[in-house]
Protein backbone atom coordinates (compact mmCIF):
# COMPACT_ATOMS: atom_id res chain seq x y z
CA UNK A 1 0.00 0.00 0.00
CA UNK A 2 1.37 3.45 -0.90
CA UNK A 3 -0.30 7.03 -0.06
CA UNK A 4 0.28 10.06 -2.97
CA UNK A 5 0.32 13.69 -3.28
CA UNK A 6 -0.14 15.22 -6.23
CA UNK A 7 1.76 18.68 -6.56
CA UNK A 8 -1.42 20.75 -6.83
CA UNK A 9 -1.93 23.33 -3.90
CA UNK A 10 -4.65 21.80 -1.84
CA UNK A 11 -4.42 17.76 -4.03
CA UNK A 12 -6.37 15.35 -1.67
CA UNK A 13 -3.99 12.04 -0.47
CA UNK A 14 -4.41 9.29 -2.61
CA UNK A 15 -3.67 5.34 -1.78
CA UNK A 16 -3.18 2.76 -4.00
CA UNK A 17 -2.89 -0.89 -3.13
CA UNK A 18 -2.65 -2.94 -5.78
CA UNK A 19 -3.61 -1.21 -9.06
CA UNK A 20 -6.94 0.35 -7.67
CA UNK A 21 -6.51 3.87 -6.62
CA UNK A 22 -8.72 5.61 -3.86
CA UNK A 23 -8.94 9.05 -2.08
CA UNK A 24 -8.47 8.48 1.25
CA UNK A 25 -9.53 11.40 4.24
CA UNK A 26 -7.08 10.95 6.75
CA UNK A 27 -9.46 12.54 9.39
CA UNK A 28 -13.14 12.57 9.56
CA UNK A 29 -14.95 15.50 8.55
CA UNK A 30 -15.74 18.11 11.33
CA UNK A 31 -19.48 17.71 11.12
CA UNK A 32 -19.78 14.11 10.71
CA UNK A 33 -20.69 11.72 13.23
CA UNK A 34 -17.70 8.99 13.13
CA UNK A 35 -17.39 7.03 15.99
CA UNK A 36 -14.07 5.78 17.05
CA UNK A 37 -11.84 3.76 15.14
CA UNK A 38 -14.04 4.57 11.91
CA UNK A 39 -13.37 6.68 9.01
CA UNK A 40 -15.40 7.73 5.94
CA UNK A 41 -14.60 4.95 2.95
CA UNK A 42 -12.34 5.43 0.64
CA UNK A 43 -13.86 6.98 -2.82
CA UNK A 44 -12.67 5.79 -6.08
CA UNK A 45 -10.19 7.91 -7.98
CA UNK A 46 -8.60 8.00 -11.58
CA UNK A 47 -4.99 7.13 -11.61
CA UNK A 48 -2.70 10.00 -10.89
CA UNK A 49 0.50 9.80 -12.57
CA UNK A 50 1.77 13.48 -11.50
CA UNK A 51 1.31 11.72 -7.69
CA UNK A 52 3.99 11.96 -5.79
CA UNK A 53 4.75 8.63 -2.98
CA UNK A 54 4.84 10.14 0.25
CA UNK A 55 4.94 6.98 2.29
CA UNK A 56 4.29 3.44 2.27
CA UNK A 57 3.02 0.09 4.09
CA UNK A 58 5.35 -2.86 4.56
CA UNK A 59 3.83 -5.90 6.01
CA UNK A 60 1.18 -8.62 6.30
CA UNK A 61 -2.66 -8.40 5.94
CA UNK A 62 -4.13 -11.34 7.65
CA UNK A 63 -8.01 -12.54 7.17
CA UNK A 64 -8.32 -13.91 10.89
CA UNK A 65 -12.29 -14.69 10.63
CA UNK A 66 -15.16 -13.43 8.42
CA UNK A 67 -14.87 -9.67 9.12
CA UNK A 68 -11.81 -9.43 11.08
CA UNK A 69 -8.46 -8.91 9.42
CA UNK A 70 -5.29 -8.31 10.90
CA UNK A 71 -2.49 -5.50 9.62
CA UNK A 72 0.89 -5.92 11.16
CA UNK A 73 4.18 -4.40 9.58
CA UNK A 74 5.67 -0.88 9.37
CA UNK A 75 5.18 2.41 7.78
CA UNK A 76 8.00 4.27 5.84
CA UNK A 77 8.35 7.81 4.53
CA UNK A 78 11.22 9.60 4.75
CA UNK A 79 13.81 7.62 5.82
CA UNK A 80 11.84 6.95 9.32
CA UNK A 81 9.90 3.70 10.10
CA UNK A 82 6.71 3.74 12.46
CA UNK A 83 5.40 0.16 13.43
CA UNK A 84 1.98 -0.27 13.09
CA UNK A 85 -0.81 -3.14 13.87
CA UNK A 86 -4.58 -3.18 13.38
CA UNK A 87 -7.20 -4.80 13.83
CA UNK A 88 -9.97 -4.02 11.14
CA UNK A 89 -13.52 -5.11 12.15
CA UNK A 90 -15.97 -5.52 9.17
CA UNK A 91 -19.96 -6.21 9.98
CA UNK A 92 -22.64 -5.74 11.72
CA UNK A 93 -22.16 -2.93 15.07
CA UNK A 94 -23.39 -5.73 17.87
CA UNK A 95 -21.40 -8.48 17.26
CA UNK A 96 -18.15 -6.66 16.11
CA UNK A 97 -18.06 -4.54 18.83
CA UNK A 98 -19.45 -7.94 21.27
CA UNK A 99 -16.18 -9.47 20.05
CA UNK A 100 -13.75 -6.25 20.31
CA UNK A 101 -15.39 -6.35 24.04
CA UNK A 102 -14.36 -10.15 24.68
CA UNK A 103 -10.98 -10.12 22.74
CA UNK A 104 -9.98 -7.11 24.65
CA UNK A 105 -10.70 -8.57 28.32
CA UNK A 106 -7.12 -10.28 27.43
CA UNK A 107 -5.67 -8.18 24.82
CA UNK A 108 -4.56 -4.65 24.63
CA UNK A 109 -7.49 -3.35 22.11
CA UNK A 110 -8.56 -0.02 21.90
CA UNK A 111 -10.47 1.52 19.11
CA UNK A 112 -7.78 3.55 17.09
CA UNK A 113 -7.13 7.22 17.32
CA UNK A 114 -5.07 7.69 14.18
CA UNK A 115 -6.18 6.21 10.89
CA UNK A 116 -3.29 4.41 8.95
CA UNK A 117 -3.46 7.26 6.22
CA UNK A 118 -3.02 9.94 9.20
CA UNK A 119 0.27 7.86 10.47
CA UNK A 120 1.51 7.96 7.43
CA UNK A 121 1.00 11.66 6.49
CA UNK A 122 1.99 12.98 10.19
CA UNK A 123 5.72 10.64 9.38
CA UNK A 124 5.96 12.07 5.89
CA UNK A 125 5.80 15.50 7.33
CA UNK A 126 7.84 14.78 10.48
CA UNK A 127 4.86 15.62 13.01
CA UNK A 128 2.90 14.05 15.88
CA UNK A 129 -0.35 12.29 14.51
CA UNK A 130 -3.46 15.25 14.80
CA UNK A 131 -6.33 14.60 17.11
CA UNK A 132 -9.42 13.31 15.40
CA UNK A 133 -11.21 15.57 18.12
CA UNK A 134 -10.33 18.33 20.99
CA UNK A 135 -12.41 19.83 23.11
CA UNK A 136 -16.24 20.43 23.45
CA UNK A 137 -18.96 19.12 21.03
CA UNK A 138 -20.12 20.96 18.80
CA UNK A 139 -24.25 20.20 17.99
CA UNK A 140 -24.35 22.41 15.41
CA UNK A 141 -27.10 21.23 12.60
CA UNK A 142 -28.45 18.33 14.78
CA UNK A 143 -32.36 18.70 14.88
CA UNK A 144 -33.59 16.06 16.92
CA UNK A 145 -32.39 15.09 20.65
CA UNK A 146 -31.54 11.70 19.51
CA UNK A 147 -29.25 12.71 17.01
CA UNK A 148 -27.43 15.42 19.25
CA UNK A 149 -26.72 12.89 22.00
CA UNK A 150 -24.97 10.41 19.59
CA UNK A 151 -23.02 12.98 18.31
CA UNK A 152 -21.42 14.47 21.52
CA UNK A 153 -21.45 11.16 22.78
CA UNK A 154 -19.27 9.96 19.51
CA UNK A 155 -17.18 13.41 19.80
CA UNK A 156 -16.28 12.84 23.35
CA UNK A 157 -14.97 9.15 23.64
CA UNK A 158 -13.19 10.33 20.47
CA UNK A 159 -11.41 12.90 22.75
CA UNK A 160 -10.92 10.52 25.52
CA UNK A 161 -9.08 8.48 23.63
CA UNK A 162 -6.98 10.56 21.92
CA UNK A 163 -5.51 12.38 25.06
CA UNK A 164 -5.34 9.31 27.45
CA UNK A 165 -2.47 7.97 25.73
CA UNK A 166 -0.56 11.39 26.88
CA UNK A 167 -1.08 11.08 30.11
CA UNK A 168 2.56 10.52 31.29
CA UNK A 169 4.60 12.53 33.08
CA UNK A 170 6.88 13.30 31.03
CA UNK A 171 4.47 15.28 28.85
CA UNK A 172 3.28 17.60 31.39
CA UNK A 173 0.13 17.97 32.56
CA UNK A 174 -2.17 18.75 29.59
CA UNK A 175 -2.81 15.05 29.07
CA UNK A 176 -4.47 14.60 32.23
CA UNK A 177 -6.15 17.65 31.96
CA UNK A 178 -7.84 17.02 28.78
CA UNK A 179 -8.78 13.54 29.75
CA UNK A 180 -10.42 14.51 33.25
CA UNK A 181 -12.06 17.19 31.11
CA UNK A 182 -13.28 14.99 28.48
CA UNK A 183 -14.82 12.68 31.33
CA UNK A 184 -16.98 15.51 32.78
CA UNK A 185 -17.85 16.72 30.12
CA UNK A 186 -19.00 13.13 28.79
CA UNK A 187 -21.11 12.71 32.25
CA UNK A 188 -22.38 15.99 31.68
CA UNK A 189 -23.71 14.57 28.60
CA UNK A 190 -25.57 11.67 30.30
CA UNK A 191 -26.87 13.76 32.67
CA UNK A 192 -28.48 16.23 30.32
CA UNK A 193 -29.97 13.69 28.13
CA UNK A 194 -31.11 11.62 31.47
CA UNK A 195 -34.87 12.24 29.92
CA UNK A 196 -33.87 10.20 26.35
CA UNK A 197 -31.37 7.63 27.69
CA UNK A 198 -31.63 6.00 31.09
CA UNK A 199 -30.93 2.69 32.39
CA UNK A 200 -28.74 0.32 34.63
CA UNK A 201 -25.98 -0.29 31.66
CA UNK A 202 -25.82 3.66 31.35
CA UNK A 203 -25.70 4.06 34.72
CA UNK A 204 -22.93 1.42 35.36
CA UNK A 205 -20.88 2.96 32.94
CA UNK A 206 -21.42 6.62 34.38
CA UNK A 207 -20.04 5.34 37.28
CA UNK A 208 -16.98 3.27 35.93
CA UNK A 209 -16.29 7.14 34.26
CA UNK A 210 -16.79 8.28 38.13
CA UNK A 211 -14.03 5.97 39.12
CA UNK A 212 -11.81 7.08 36.06
CA UNK A 213 -12.20 10.71 36.80
CA UNK A 214 -11.09 10.05 40.42
CA UNK A 215 -7.77 8.23 39.43
CA UNK A 216 -6.91 11.18 36.94
CA UNK A 217 -8.00 13.94 39.60
CA UNK A 218 -5.58 12.67 42.00
CA UNK A 219 -2.74 13.25 39.08
CA UNK A 220 -4.53 16.59 38.32
CA UNK A 221 -4.70 17.97 42.05
CA UNK A 222 -0.73 17.36 42.26
CA UNK A 223 0.22 18.87 39.18
CA UNK A 224 -2.04 21.88 39.91
CA UNK A 225 -0.58 21.94 44.06
CA UNK A 226 3.28 21.56 42.18
CA UNK A 227 2.78 24.32 39.45
CA UNK A 228 0.45 26.99 41.51
CA UNK A 229 0.68 27.58 45.28
CA UNK A 230 3.69 25.67 46.15
CA UNK A 231 6.05 27.36 43.93
CA UNK A 232 4.26 30.36 45.07
CA UNK A 233 4.50 29.76 48.97
CA UNK A 234 8.32 28.65 48.19
CA UNK A 235 8.62 31.83 46.35
CA UNK A 236 7.30 34.04 49.21
CA UNK A 237 9.55 32.61 52.02
CA UNK A 238 12.92 33.53 49.50
CA UNK A 239 13.61 29.89 48.93
CA UNK A 240 13.06 28.14 52.55
CA UNK A 241 14.72 24.50 52.59
CA UNK A 242 11.36 23.18 54.67
CA UNK A 243 9.37 24.52 52.07
CA UNK A 244 11.74 22.82 49.53
CA UNK A 245 11.73 19.64 51.03
CA UNK A 246 7.81 19.89 51.42
CA UNK A 247 7.43 20.36 46.75
CA UNK A 248 10.03 17.08 46.70
CA UNK A 249 7.55 15.34 49.09
CA UNK A 250 4.58 16.34 46.48
CA UNK A 251 6.80 15.44 43.75
CA UNK A 252 7.28 12.10 45.32
CA UNK A 253 3.13 11.58 45.44
CA UNK A 254 2.38 13.43 41.88
CA UNK A 255 4.81 10.95 40.45
CA UNK A 256 2.81 7.97 42.46
CA UNK A 257 -0.32 9.47 41.56
CA UNK A 258 0.76 9.10 38.06
CA UNK A 259 2.16 5.57 38.35
CA UNK A 260 -1.02 4.27 39.20
CA UNK A 261 -3.04 6.14 36.89
CA UNK A 262 -0.46 4.67 34.36
CA UNK A 263 -1.75 1.06 35.55
CA UNK A 264 -5.37 1.62 35.32
CA UNK A 265 -4.97 2.64 31.63
CA UNK A 266 -3.16 -0.17 30.45
CA UNK A 267 -5.67 -2.24 32.42
CA UNK A 268 -8.58 -4.32 31.23
CA UNK A 269 -10.95 -1.84 33.22
CA UNK A 270 -10.28 0.60 31.32
CA UNK A 271 -10.49 -1.12 27.97
CA UNK A 272 -13.92 -2.70 29.35
CA UNK A 273 -15.12 1.28 29.92
CA UNK A 274 -14.27 2.14 25.98
CA UNK A 275 -16.38 -0.99 24.57
CA UNK A 276 -18.92 -0.39 27.10
CA UNK A 277 -19.18 3.23 25.80
CA UNK A 278 -19.35 2.57 22.50
CA UNK A 279 -21.65 -0.84 22.39
CA UNK A 280 -24.39 1.57 24.58
CA UNK A 281 -24.10 4.48 22.08
CA UNK A 282 -24.04 2.39 19.26
CA UNK A 283 -26.41 -0.64 19.71
CA UNK A 284 -29.84 1.38 19.93
CA UNK A 285 -33.31 0.76 20.36
CA UNK A 286 -34.96 1.64 17.17
CA UNK A 287 -38.16 4.20 16.70
CA UNK A 288 -37.00 6.28 19.50
CA UNK A 289 -39.32 9.48 19.43
CA UNK A 290 -37.93 12.46 17.21
CA UNK A 291 -38.03 14.99 19.71
CA UNK A 292 -36.48 18.64 18.90
CA UNK A 293 -33.93 19.75 20.26
CA UNK A 294 -34.09 23.39 20.70
CA UNK A 295 -37.28 23.50 23.44
CA UNK A 296 -35.49 21.05 24.75
CA UNK A 297 -31.53 22.50 24.96
CA UNK A 298 -33.67 25.92 26.76
CA UNK A 299 -35.66 24.53 29.00
CA UNK A 300 -32.43 22.94 30.56
CA UNK A 301 -30.10 26.18 30.80
CA UNK A 302 -33.07 27.78 31.60
CA UNK A 303 -33.53 25.92 34.79
CA UNK A 304 -29.45 25.72 35.20
CA UNK A 305 -29.13 29.39 34.79
CA UNK A 306 -32.09 29.82 37.26
CA UNK A 307 -30.05 27.89 40.20
CA UNK A 308 -27.17 29.56 39.44
CA UNK A 309 -28.44 32.92 40.28
CA UNK A 310 -30.16 31.74 43.24
CA UNK A 311 -26.74 31.35 44.29
CA UNK A 312 -24.58 34.00 42.83
CA UNK A 313 -26.76 37.21 43.73
CA UNK A 314 -25.74 36.01 47.37
CA UNK A 315 -22.21 35.73 46.59
CA UNK A 316 -20.78 38.10 48.94
CA UNK A 317 -22.63 36.48 51.92
CA UNK A 318 -21.53 32.84 50.75
CA UNK A 319 -19.02 30.70 52.90
CA UNK A 320 -16.38 28.61 51.55
CA UNK A 321 -18.79 25.16 51.13
CA UNK A 322 -21.40 27.55 49.51
CA UNK A 323 -19.07 29.26 46.94
CA UNK A 324 -17.65 25.30 46.14
CA UNK A 325 -21.36 24.21 45.65
CA UNK A 326 -21.49 27.94 43.21
CA UNK A 327 -18.39 26.33 41.35
CA UNK A 328 -20.27 23.63 40.51
CA UNK A 329 -23.17 25.13 39.78
CA UNK A 330 -21.53 26.89 37.29
CA UNK A 331 -19.45 23.93 35.86
CA UNK A 332 -22.74 22.32 35.25
CA UNK A 333 -24.69 25.24 33.24
CA UNK A 334 -20.78 25.73 31.27
CA UNK A 335 -21.17 22.02 30.38
CA UNK A 336 -24.74 22.46 29.12
CA UNK A 337 -24.25 25.85 27.27
CA UNK A 338 -20.90 24.60 25.19
CA UNK A 339 -22.34 21.90 23.31
CA UNK A 340 -26.20 23.69 22.90
CA UNK A 341 -24.36 26.95 22.09
CA UNK A 342 -24.13 25.92 18.39
CA UNK A 343 -28.12 25.99 18.29
CA UNK A 344 -27.93 30.07 19.09
CA UNK A 345 -24.64 31.28 17.76
CA UNK A 346 -23.61 34.47 17.39
CA UNK A 347 -21.99 37.38 19.71
CA UNK A 348 -24.29 37.13 22.72
CA UNK A 349 -23.71 33.23 22.51
CA UNK A 350 -19.84 33.54 22.61
CA UNK A 351 -20.09 36.47 25.06
CA UNK A 352 -21.96 34.47 28.00
CA UNK A 353 -19.79 31.73 27.15
CA UNK A 354 -17.03 33.44 27.88
CA UNK A 355 -17.81 35.12 30.77
CA UNK A 356 -19.20 32.09 32.39
CA UNK A 357 -15.96 30.45 32.16
CA UNK A 358 -14.41 33.02 33.89
CA UNK A 359 -16.75 32.87 36.46
CA UNK A 360 -15.62 29.06 36.49
CA UNK A 361 -12.27 29.35 36.44
CA UNK A 362 -12.00 32.36 39.50
CA UNK A 363 -13.93 30.07 41.71
CA UNK A 364 -11.89 27.30 40.79
CA UNK A 365 -9.13 29.20 42.26
CA UNK A 366 -10.66 29.11 45.96
CA UNK A 367 -11.53 25.59 45.10
CA UNK A 368 -7.51 25.09 44.36
CA UNK A 369 -6.43 26.82 47.20
CA UNK A 370 -8.69 24.63 49.48
CA UNK A 371 -7.37 21.60 47.77
CA UNK A 372 -3.52 22.83 48.11
CA UNK A 373 -4.36 23.29 51.99
CA UNK A 374 -5.73 19.36 52.38
CA UNK A 375 -2.75 17.84 50.21
CA UNK A 376 0.42 19.70 52.26
CA UNK A 377 -1.87 18.48 55.37
CA UNK A 378 -1.06 14.95 53.39
CA UNK A 379 2.50 15.12 53.56
CA UNK A 380 2.79 15.20 57.37
CA UNK A 381 5.49 12.50 58.15
CA UNK A 382 6.22 12.33 54.80
CA UNK A 383 9.40 14.78 54.59
CA UNK A 384 7.24 17.90 55.43
CA UNK A 385 7.05 19.41 59.05
CA UNK A 386 4.50 21.78 60.59
CA UNK A 387 5.98 25.08 59.92
CA UNK A 388 5.74 24.00 55.84
CA UNK A 389 2.77 22.75 55.99
CA UNK A 390 0.80 25.90 58.08
CA UNK A 391 3.04 28.21 55.89
CA UNK A 392 1.00 26.39 52.71
CA UNK A 393 -2.04 26.78 54.39
CA UNK A 394 -2.15 30.43 55.04
CA UNK A 395 -0.79 31.16 51.50
CA UNK A 396 -3.47 29.13 50.39
CA UNK A 397 -6.21 30.95 52.24
CA UNK A 398 -4.85 34.95 51.08
CA UNK A 399 -5.45 32.91 47.64
CA UNK A 400 -8.75 32.17 48.37
CA UNK A 401 -9.76 35.83 49.50
CA UNK A 402 -8.31 36.97 46.25
CA UNK A 403 -10.38 34.19 44.06
CA UNK A 404 -13.78 35.90 46.49
CA UNK A 405 -13.20 39.16 44.72
CA UNK A 406 -12.75 37.98 41.60
CA UNK A 407 -15.48 35.43 41.45
CA UNK A 408 -17.84 38.87 42.55
CA UNK A 409 -16.50 40.59 39.55
CA UNK A 410 -16.49 37.81 37.22
CA UNK A 411 -20.73 37.17 38.31
CA UNK A 412 -21.26 40.26 37.86
CA UNK A 413 -19.99 40.59 34.26
CA UNK A 414 -21.55 37.21 33.51
CA UNK A 415 -25.21 38.69 35.05
CA UNK A 416 -24.78 41.73 32.66
CA UNK A 417 -24.87 39.76 29.77
CA UNK A 418 -27.78 37.61 30.13
CA UNK A 419 -28.55 34.24 28.73
CA UNK A 420 -28.42 33.38 25.02
CA UNK A 421 -31.27 30.82 24.55
CA UNK A 422 -34.52 31.88 22.93
CA UNK A 423 -37.11 30.82 25.45
CA UNK A 424 -39.71 31.16 23.38
CA UNK A 425 -39.06 28.06 21.53
CA UNK A 426 -40.40 26.50 24.36
CA UNK A 427 -44.05 27.82 23.66
CA UNK A 428 -43.43 25.29 20.18
CA UNK A 429 -43.59 21.49 22.52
Amino acid sequence: MTWLRAEAEGAPLLQRRLRVWEVVHPLPPEDALHWPGTLPAPEPAEPDLTALPLARFVGRRTRLAEGVTWIEGRIEAGGQRRRVARMILDGEAAPMLQLAAELAATLPLLPSCTSLAEEALALAEARAPRQRRSGPPSLAGAEAVEHAFLAALAHLQDVLLCETPTCRLELGPRGVHQSRVAIRRLRSILKLFRPVVDGPDWRAWDGQLRDLAQALGAARDWDVFLGGIGPGTLAALDNDPRLRRLLRAAARERDAAYAELAAILAGEGFRRTVWLGLQLALIRPEGLPEQPLAPFAAQLLRKRWRRLKRVGDAMADLDATALHEMRLDAKRLRYAAEPFSSIWPGRSTRRFTRRLADLQEALGLANDATVARHLASRLAGRGAGDFAIGTVAGFAAGRAEGSRLASIGAWKALRKVGPFWKIDVLAET
